[in-house]
């Protein structure tokens, strides 16, 4: 996967993450049926309802390489499982670190989060989002799709340093009060 594969993908994620999510509400064009495999998935072996979404929105956005784009098939896929699962609960603004501090997120959970690799993270955002869902926590999934989107590039540092300092500073306030 080349980084400037990765780089267009992440300047473009916001406003397909926000599609996806307007697919994924009751009355868009994924059915029931094809929401519960989403959220069933394991991102490694995407469901026909994945490409259905792909063809629809992200087919775009992803390179023609067949490595590289079943690389961003995959990470894609663990992206689209997770919010099929937070289903409304995915709120755009509200931050991924926060909401985890507010879900009772353990900082032991949260480092092994941020330690994770690619493969790693294909696991781990789909039980991410079943945590924040249990929960009840809004969050904005963007966060964790760019988590999985900059895993292996330059971009990598600069997206964990966020997500920390939006961890840990919420962690900080919570803990004062």
């Amino acid at each position: 996967m080349t980084d400037q594969a990765i780089t267009n993908t992440n300047q473009d994620s916001s406003t397909a993450l926000a599609h996806i999510a307007g697919l994924l509400r009751p009355g868009g064009a994924i059915t029931q049926g094809d929401l519960a495999g989403l959220r069933r998935m394991d991102p490694r072996h995407p469901v026909p309802a994945f490409f259905k979404i792909e063809g629809l929105v992200l087919d775009e956005h992803l390179p023609g390489d067949a490595e590289a784009r079943f690389d961003l098939e995959t990470r894609w896929a663990a992206i689209v499982s997770g919010l099929a699962i937070l289903g409304g609960l995915h709120q755009p603004g509200v931050r991924l670190g926060s909401a985890l501090v507010d879900a009772e997120y353990s900082e032991l959970r949260f480092s092994r989060l941020m330690r994770s690799d690619v493969d790693r993270l294909a696991d781990e955002l789909p039980a991410l989002a079943r945590f924040l869902a249990a929960k009840g926590v809004r969050a904005d999934w963007a966060g964790a799709s760019q988590l999985i989107l900059s895993a292996g590039t330059r971009r990598e540092e600069e997206v964990h340093r966020h997500i920390a300092r939006d961890y840990y500073g919420a962690l900080s306030r919570h803990r004062s009060r």
